[in-house]
């Protein structure tokens, strides 16, 4: 995914902030170290923790790198909102903060600080989702209720984006888990609260026109995840209840979060993007819309398994083979398309 949104970033955030195109091709040694660093880790990860944290800094320093390229592409712009830019810039920075981190945890073996580290990891991503979404999507854009828009015209943005700000905070202060009732209480409140707003938000576009386009309404439905994600969170924050519950809800609330709104706003946009790159004059065809379909119930598969206590053990592979068979079979035929001429005769 950072890779996706180091490709997103310096795709639409020239338009953006009205700046020159960024050539990719002087992006290829940090999105190559990125990638080499991740497969080092990768093994690492088998054989020796020193080859882990090694791996993982060659990937902080190719990200700290891209981070600093959208710095400097914010900094040169004279446009007045670059709020969205500046929002996923911090976020670039929480993760280049969660790589080095995770490095030297494997370094110095303090494995407790991984936990932490992933959570930061996980929420900064899923705040440059929030950040697009509501730059690019009718539902969390402009117009929701006006005396609100009138004197907070950006309150939907913080609302969402207040999720993974005290999502961080909580990985940094509670690493253990083991924070006061009223401390969970808090954060079952909020996102109870942002979950019943986000809610009220997507029912406003169901009527709407822009529903009836695919691209719309397969990102309508990753929302939707997202806003799963929220009450399923809270309800495992709330502090009356037993431990293998908390656990249950927790991992749900993950693959509601990791699976359904970040993998089905991914699936979309990256098969939009490269279906434009290629000359395709439609951006999801009926191919794609049978691999969202299967990532739908991929989600629900991994949802049945962790909330479900007798479920059959076989559903959590089975989970697992569906995504590996979404993300092998778009590799294999949307990935193929980034390589080859465009069928429109364009240059590109």
């Amino acid at each position: 995914m950072p890779l996706f949104i180091a490709g997103f970033v310096f795709t639409a955030g020239p338009r953006w902030l009205q700046r020159p195109p960024v050539s990719a091709y002087g992006l290829r040694w940090p999105v190559w170290l990125y990638a080499s660093g991740w497969a080092l880790a990768v093994a690492g990860f088998q054989l020796s923790d020193g080859l882990a944290a090694g791996g993982l800094a060659i990937a902080c320093g190719a990200w700290a790198a891209l981070t600093l390229r959208v710095l400097r592409l914010r900094s040169g712009s004279q446009v007045a909102d670059r709020q969205h830019v500046t929002g996923m810039a911090v976020a670039c920075l929480a993760i280049v903060a969660c790589l080095a981190a995770s490095s030297l945890a494997l370094l110095l073996t303090r494995p407790q600080w991984l936990g932490s580290t992933l959570r930061i990891g996980l929420w900064s991503v899923a705040a440059i989702f929030l950040i697009v979404s509501h730059r690019m999507l009718p539902f969390l854009g402009k117009g929701a209720w006006r005396l609100l828009d009138a004197r907070w015209p950006d309150w939907p943005l913080w609302l969402v984006v207040s999720v993974p700000l005290v999502q961080i905070a909580a990985a940094i202060l509670d690493p253990g888990h083991s924070a006061p009732r009223a401390w969970r209480a808090a954060e079952a409140a909020l996102l109870a609260f942002v979950a019943t707003v986000c809610l009220l938000l997507a029912l406003r576009l169901r009527r709407q026109a822009a529903l009836r386009q695919p691209l719309v309404a397969m990102l309508f439905v990753a929302f939707l995840w997202w806003d799963l994600a929220l009450w399923l969170g809270a309800a495992s924050h709330w502090p009356w209840g037993s431990d293998g519950r908390w656990r249950a809800l927790d991992i749900a609330q993950l693959h509601a979060l990791a699976l359904g709104f970040l993998g089905g706003t991914l699936l979309v946009m990256a098969s939009r993007v490269s279906s434009a790159r290629s000359g395709r004059p439609q951006a999801i065809d009926k191919a794609a819309r049978l691999l969202y379909a299967a990532l739908q119930a991929t989600v629900v598969l991994r949802l049945t398994s962790a909330l479900w206590a007798q479920a059959p053990a076989l559903l959590l592979p089975l989970a697992a083979c569906a995504w590996m068979g979404i993300a092998g079979i778009w590799a294999a035929r949307h990935g193929r398309w980034l390589g080859c001429p465009r069928v429109d005769g364009r240059p590109g």
